[in-house]
């Protein structure tokens, strides 16, 4: 079957017509059919009439895809409550009133977004149209794995809704497989400007100074910005074909909000959950690539024998192992640091895993954000240093994003390499871990070469290392 002309079986819409009429309220008709002609990428760039509320997501292994465009249900968290139970509890409200033909993971009812980093700091005027967290369930979905690729419509049904309705969505459906995507300049960054960097290192040496007066405290990771202005609009389907040419071994994520997009290149998962399992990265120590293999190796022993880098994985290995074992039964964690190589960075890596029994995913999600390679640690005492010296708001930068299915099925990540545009300009995001015995300018280059990731992508200057 083509991915024209795909028709939604009339017994189907029946069947949500009588759970309708049962439940005296409305139902999600969630279809899921398999598609042949086309990628989720390409059926991205093709679907711009739904330009503003599209979302890309692409996994570090590359063996699955999803693109979603229209909002068929949104969410947005405000101040005050629990945002990862007021998702929860919407997910299962719209499952007891879904009616599909499917179970399959990261098919049908998904819901896809962010959450913001802190809910107790303020929220910058770039960042309020996300909330505390902002997810959204599609009109159309197209999830690409196994070899395979399928298409989810969901569909709210209301009284004296006919199945004309239906026709009219699939009308959309192959309006977009029909489109033919615009042809873009790609635009110029005429602007390159690093934000605050006197006042971030002079809060840098207040916490290293902070950290050198107390044994109790020991690493806080403090973020910085910096802003690109182009000479005409921002592409996602330009940015995506970026990110998955350049930036091997991460998650690429798009998610898109009226006139705003937040993406990334993030090599860092948060937490990956199946039926039966979940698993966590433990990521952080950070040094560059080398320009030669030989190089490349030599920087990489360094990182697997630095003192600095590899108390500061430790923090966030024994964090992480601690929190799913709250959760999780026979819980195991990889034997030795290793190399976890992107194209700009390399990071020491490690994984926890285990059986998952009765756990829900977002009850560990809340409970592992902030990891210490994003807060510092302890982490409600780094939080506090974080809201006292970081002048900035974060936004989605370093939060859980991710997607979650009807059936607790999901992966989340934390959006480091990551980026937030706003018409014709980008802000980008990075941060790194303070200690005792950091120094702060050599914290400060650390950052710049985390920078190096999201400049590539939009074409400003790439600092190489000399």
């Amino acid at each position: 079957m083509s991915n024209m002309g795909l028709t939604l079986p009339v017994e189907l819409f029946e069947q949500a017509k009588r759970t309708m009429d049962s439940q005296k309220e409305q139902v999600l008709l969630s279809w899921v059919s398999e598609l042949t002609d086309m990628t989720a990428k390409q059926l991205f760039d093709q679907a711009e009439t739904f330009k503003g509320e599209r979302f890309f997501w692409q996994n570090k292994e590359r063996s699955l895809r999803l693109a979603g465009f229209g909002v068929m249900d949104q969410l947005r968290m405000e101040p005050g409550g629990d945002r990862f139970s007021a998702l929860h509890t919407r997910k299962e409200q719209v499952l007891r009133r879904t009616v599909t033909n499917s179970e399959q993971s990261a098919c049908g009812a998904v819901y896809f977004g962010g959450f913001r980093f802190d809910a107790q700091s303020d929220v910058a005027p770039e960042w309020e149209s996300f909330g505390q967290g902002l997810f959204y369930l599609p009109l159309f979905l197209v999830t690409e794995k196994e070899g395979h690729r399928y298409l989810s419509v969901n569909i709210w049904l209301s009284a004296g809704d006919e199945y004309d309705k239906v026709e009219a969505v699939m009308a959309q459906w192959e309006r977009i497989c029909d489109a033919t995507p615009s042809s873009e300049a790609t635009p110029d960054c005429i602007l390159e400007e690093r934000l605050a960097e006197d006042a971030w290192l002079a809060a840098a040496t207040d916490v290293v100074a902070l950290l050198q007066d107390t044994e109790h405290l020991q690493k806080v990771v403090l973020a910085r910005r910096m802003r690109l202005g182009f000479d005409g609009f921002l592409s996602s389907s330009r940015i995506i074909a970026n990110m998955e040419a350049q930036q091997g071994n991460s998650y690429c994520f798009v998610l898109e909000n009226g006139t705003r997009t937040f993406f990334g290149a993030t090599p860092e998962r948060l937490v990956l959950a199946d039926e039966m399992r979940m698993e966590s990265a433990c990521v952080a120590g950070s040094i560059g690539r080398g320009t030669t293999d030989a190089e490349d190796e030599a920087l990489g022993a360094t990182l697997l024998n630095d003192a600095k880098n590899l108390a500061e994985h430790h923090f966030v290995v024994e964090m992480i192992e601690k929190t799913m074992a709250r959760f999780c039964e026979d819980v195991e964690v990889s034997a030795n640091p290793e190399l976890l190589k992107n194209r700009d960075i390399q990071h020491l890596y490690m994984t926890v895993a285990g059986n998952r029994g009765s756990a829900k995913l977002l009850d560990v999600v809340r409970a592992l954000h902030p990891t210490p390679a994003l807060g510092g640690w302890p982490q409600e005492d780094a939080m506090t240093v974080i809201r006292l010296k970081e002048a900035m708001d974060r936004g989605l930068y370093g939060a859980p994003i991710g997607w979650i299915d009807a059936k607790d099925r999901g992966e989340f990540v934390v959006a480091i390499r990551s980026a937030l545009t706003i018409d014709t300009d980008a802000l980008l995001y990075a941060g790194c871990g303070i200690v005792a015995d950091s120094v702060p300018v050599d914290e400060l280059a650390e950052t710049a070469m985390k920078f190096q990731p999201m400049l590539r992508v939009l074409g400003g200057k790439v600092h190489e290392r000399s």
